[in-house]
């Protein structure tokens, strides 16, 4: 909806030494033969560079995903598929990987925004159930809301902040954080008065905007995970879509002119 490309925040990830203690691997019994025994758990300095460079490459794929950029989402998702390794991480929490891998491959292959949102909220999940299986923490900095815009250039900077705050609340997991995204995004909608002229587009513009406004009413009143990941994924479909209307005038949609 943006003309120049959207900044993608940085998250601040602290991790407790007792992350260590709280994941604690199994320890095999005496005298199990080595080829059953399961890898030392990583020094925590080597958990938490992991964790970062896997949920920064899912930030990555969130923000590709909301512009309809299927390309650029598929080379950080297929980076978490080749690279991102379980070993050394404990049983409580590598499950979740593997899960996490399944649906990385999902966008990586996605031919279609719904399939790839779909499975980008979905790995978003699977960061605040294994943050949570190991008991894990996160202190992450305060996102500042925008200011110094007007019209649809802050609406739609508004969105960018709400649906940050939603993903914040699913991956620390933190209900504080989800809900605080969901009320921003639910503010009153855009009037059609305040879009570019475009007639061809004011339409579907505002049918997308309505829909995600919609969304985040229902979201409100949500509080189990699945229906939680269910609507954000839809939430970020409509970005999307909205986004692919019209390359030039949005931002680099799936519509872009030649």
């Amino acid at each position: 909806m943006l003309r120049r490309s959207r900044s993608i925040p940085v998250l601040l990830l602290v991790i407790p030494f007792l992350v260590t203690l709280a994941c604690g691997g199994s320890q095999p019994k005496a005298g199990e033969p080595a080829a059953q025994q399961a890898p030392p758990t990583k020094p925590v300095t080597e958990l938490t560079k992991d964790m970062h460079e896997r949920l920064g490459r899912v930030t990555v794929i969130q923000h590709a995903v909301i512009r309809g950029d299927l390309e650029a989402a598929a080379e950080p998702a297929k980076w978490i598929v080749d690279q991102q390794d379980t070993a050394g991480f404990p049983a409580e929490s590598a499950k979740y990987i593997t899960d996490m891998k399944k649906f990385a491959a999902n966008v990586a292959a996605a031919k279609d925004v719904p399939a790839a949102a779909t499975s980008t909220a979905m790995m978003i999940s699977y960061c605040g159930a294994c943050h949570s299986a190991a008991k894990v923490t996160l202190t992450l900095t305060e996102l500042p809301k925008p200011v110094g815009l007007k019209g649809p250039a802050l609406h739609m900077r508004e969105h960018e902040w709400a649906i940050d705050q939603m993903y914040r609340g699913l991956t620390s997991p933190s209900e504080d954080l989800w809900k605080k995204g969901v009320e921003a995004l639910k503010e009153a909608p855009m009037a059609a008065k305040d879009l570019p002229k475009d007639a061809g587009l004011t339409k579907e513009v505002m049918a997308s905007e309505t829909k995600i406004h919609e969304q985040a009413e229902k979201a409100l009143k949500t509080t189990d995970m699945g229906s939680k990941v269910a609507l954000y994924g839809e939430v970020l479909k409509e970005c999307a879509t909205c986004h692919s209307l019209h390359g030039r005038v949005w931002g680099p949609g799936l519509g872009k002119a030649k």
